[in-house]
């Protein structure tokens, strides 16, 4: 996977994360908060994992810093 792909895909699981933490404390969007939260997270694993494949130090930190800047975005809002 490319860079961009890459990020976007971080991208994409820290809105996940996000969504199902806020699921959680919401009346009856329990179960679908877990759901989210869970899938967010496996995809963040494979997402860094394909990031170490590429054995290139600037991915791997910049899917880091993708990564970090959404959850400190998400935990400001």
């Amino acid at each position: 996977m490319d860079q961009a792909g890459l990020l976007s895909s971080i991208y994409d699981t820290a809105t996940s994360i996000d969504f199902g933490r806020k699921g959680f404390a919401i009346k009856g969007k329990a179960g679908e908060g877990r759901i989210s939260y869970e899938d967010g997270i496996a995809k963040t694993l494979i997402a860094f994992q394909e990031a170490q494949a590429t054995a290139d130090p600037e991915t791997i930190i910049l899917a880091e810093y993708t990564f970090l800047t959404q959850e400190l975005e998400f935990c400001l809002i």
